[in-house]
């Protein structure tokens, strides 16, 4: 078969697969017959709206397909039962009748559907006064739903489980008897076992003193009694513990091999930032010998958008820096999820300058402490966490003496001004809409590093740094960051030479993998166009060694 982007089975002899439009679009599901040719396909379901992304699931107990046309903040999803068979019905009507949306799209409204024992279990974040159509300016926190088999509309839903405003849903597993929730709690990780019988919740306990990563391991069997739990930390190895649904035990566990590391010698602290009427939680990784009052090199990483929570997970390039003495400080700056759907929505969009704000905040905490000082920090950041970063190095350079930024989204003008570049269409609710907009044109152009950048390097003074991209690379395509490179080199002072000076001369370095596409600096280390993870083990020697060269006292 050709042209498939994800699929999954249906009943008896059937699979239903989407397709990709010309901009890298998933927007379209097909039926297929196995045994038949790929041109006796069905379509089932066609998106034409270029800002949503369409993805079909089954239903854990497999009794229901879903097709979810979503957009970065909201969901429509339809339901059609497993059994029914599109060539028996062969008429679009009535294919199209099979399909019953569960609720309508709605600007900020997501909803995630599972069916468990005659009843759809449901995610959400829509209002819970729902009949009322009130008006969903920001996101609401998520909550979980449900309604029966034969009543799946919103008005039907009734609430399971509710979280605080500071609470944060991240995943639902469901099974016979019980539900595995696993959510955020004031940015800390906490996994919940509801009993579907008494209506009662419990925790578990989480190892690693909760400084970890929590990541539900595949769980496929519907009547299953336990549910395994993958973790990791900052100095841990991702594991995995099987727990008893009922009495909450831990079993089975499955250990990597060894890191050759006392990760009990490791400290792991979360902060909280002042950064005007908002605190920032930070957190802080280094070895116990490591005196922060005398400013070791800390390398300072962010995120901070598309809700995704900057996670204190084990990361194989941190190590080296941890072993020799280095701070690893993540800034959990609004864009993320870390405390929230509100955490989020206050850093997307016209709200993207706190994410910029937040960071810098963190980096005058720990200058002001006195725990780095600028010829010993480095600043970090992948894709949208190189914006972050590119707009720091505008506004603050001299808080920094390197900075890696990978494959980094540094001219967002540029790409949403480009409707014809993938992705962009699906891109609008989490950047705004300049072409649209005069507003959203505005806030771009205020803060994007290409269109900010101001003499940074005066030849002997100002941070070095490192830029990496990928020439496969369909999310930021190679040309935006080598454009920013140049300008770097042209408006940033990085032309400079200071022929016999003495000191430690700033560098730009720009290091193009032509073979490389967008994750080549992720810590799977594979991808189309990488045979292993070598490639990504190469990358990250590149960015320590940068790193460990620029901070170290007499290495230029």
């Amino acid at each position: 078969m050709e042209g498939v982007f994800n699929f999954v089975f249906g009943a008896s002899d059937t699979l239903f697969y989407t397709v990709l439009d010309a901009k890298l679009r998933a927007s379209k599901v097909m039926a297929h017959r196995i045994g038949l040719g790929q041109s006796k396909d069905i379509e089932i379901f066609d998106e034409p709206c270029h800002e949503c992304f369409v993805d079909i699931t089954r239903t854990k107990d497999k009794r229901f397909h879903l097709i979810n046309s979503s957009r970065l903040d909201s969901s429509k999803v339809f339901v059609f039962p497993s059994a029914h068979d599109f060539w028996q019905h062969s008429s679009k009507v009535t294919n199209a009748q099979a399909l019953q949306l569960a609720r309508p799209r709605q600007a900020n409204v997501e909803y995630f559907i599972d069916h468990h024992d005659g009843e759809f279990i449901i995610l959400t974040n829509s209002p819970k006064d729902d009949k009322a159509g009130l008006p969903t300016a920001d996101p609401l926190p998520f909550r979980l739903v449900r309604a029966p088999t034969a009543s799946l509309t919103s008005e039907h839903w009734e609430e399971l489980l509710g979280v605080g405003d500071d609470e944060l849903i991240e995943d639902v597993e469901i099974f016979k008897n019980h539900i595995m929730v696993s959510l955020k709690r004031q940015g800390q990780p906490a996994v919940y076992i509801y009993d579907r019988a008494s209506g009662c919740r419990s925790k578990l306990s989480l190892p690693y003193k909760g400084y970890c990563t929590v990541r539900p391991e595949p769980n496929p069997q519907f009547e299953a009694t336990t549910v395994r739990l993958g973790f990791s930390s900052p100095v841990h190895l991702e594991s995995v513990i099987e727990y008893d649904l009922a009495s909450l035990k831990q079993g089975k566990s499955w250990a990597p091999t060894p890191l050759h590391i006392n990760s009990d010698e490791y400290k792991c602290q979360r902060l909280s930032v002042p950064c005007g009427s908002v605190n920032i939680p930070m957190t802080l990784i280094h070895h116990e010998s490591v005196e922060l009052s005398k400013g070791p090199p800390t390398l300072a990483r962010v995120y901070g958008s598309y809700g995704v929570s900057l996670e204190p997970e084990f990361r194989l390039e941190d190590i080296p820096l941890l072993l020799r003495g280095w701070v690893i400080a993540l800034a959990h700056v609004r864009g993320g999820s870390e405390l929230g759907r509100e955490w989020y929505s206050n850093g997307k969009g016209a709200n993207k300058v706190n994410s910029i704000a937040d960071y810098l905040s963190c980096i005058r905490f720990l200058l002001d402490k006195g725990w780095s000082s600028s010829s010993r920090l480095a600043a970090t950041g992948v894709s949208a966490g190189g914006l972050v970063v590119g707009a720091a190095l505008n506004k603050s350079p001299e808080y920094f003496r390197a900075a890696a930024l990978h494959v980094p989204f540094v001219d967002p003008l540029s790409a949403m001004l480009s409707p014809d570049l993938p992705l962009t269409g699906v891109e609008i609710s989490e950047w705004g809409n300049p072409l649209s907009c005069s507003a959203s044109y505005v806030t771009i152009r205020d803060y994007a590093p290409y269109d900010n950048i101001r003499q940074m390097n005066s030849g002997q003074q100002g941070p070095s740094i490192l830029v990496t991209a990928g020439g496969l690379d369909q999310r930021v395509p190679v040309w935006q960051t080598t454009k920013w490179v140049a300008r770097l080199r042209s408006a940033g002072g990085y032309h400079l030479r200071v022929p016999g000076g003495t000191g430690c001369v700033p560098k730009l370095l720009f290091y193009p993998q032509m073979d490389a596409g967008h994750f080549h600096a992720d810590t799977s280390g594979t991808e189309a166009g990488s045979d292993s993870g070598g490639d990504f083990i190469s990358a990250q020697a590149l960015h320590n060694a940068f790193l460990i060269s620029e901070l170290s006292t007499g290495h230029c």
